[in-house]
């Protein structure tokens, strides 16, 4: 009897002692202004873009503030280049100022460790090669729980021995 009671405890217990895994989510902002794009932009233009990495799944999310400047957007990117050079598109916003897409190869090559070699420019018709822009400051990085799918199996193992457990019980009684 005690042996059953010990491992009826041991199975209510273990699913709660399994520990989530941890995503790294990497943020980067950068601070936007028409005086900082090459060539000239939207001199009344600013903004704020936020920029989330999740390295775990594997996604890039962004939220763009802009004012001052003619909307629709003809484009937004982030762009491979130090200040005051122009450089290659790296990822695609599809002129949206806010959205989320999967991760590509390109994407890896923005760290921590060099996001000012990187920045975000926004394009309207006005001002086709761009109307603001500013370079990438990371932020930090935030560690969020992901379930793992073997938590979900030792929970889903013990319940299925607490049943099998109750049922034993109940044919010895019967």
């Amino acid at each position: 009897m005690i042996k059953k009671s010990v491992l009826c405890a041991a199975i209510l217990i273990a699913p709660f002692m399994a520990t989530p895994a941890l995503a790294s989510i990497d943020t980067y902002t950068a601070f936007l202004y028409g005086s900082n794009e090459t060539g000239g932009g939207d001199t009344d233009g600013f903004g704020v873009a936020t920029v989330l990495i999740d390295n775990a799944a594997l996604t890039v999310s962004w939220s763009i503030m802009a004012n001052n400047i003619e909307l629709p957007l003809t484009g937004a990117h982030i762009h491979a280049a130090a200040a005051g050079v122009n450089g290659p598109v790296i990822v695609d916003f599809s002129g949206s100022l806010t959205g989320s897409r999967l991760y590509d190869a390109d994407l890896a090559s923005i760290t921590p460790m060099n996001p000012t070699s990187f920045y975000v420019n926004l394009h309207n018709a006005s001002f086709p090669a761009g109307a603001i822009r500013g370079q990438l400051q990371y932020v930090g990085t935030a560690m969020a729980p992901v379930p793992e799918p073997e938590t979900y199996a030792l929970m889903l193992g013990g319940l299925g021995a607490i049943g099998l457990l109750v049922r034993r019980r109940q044919a010895a009684r019967g």
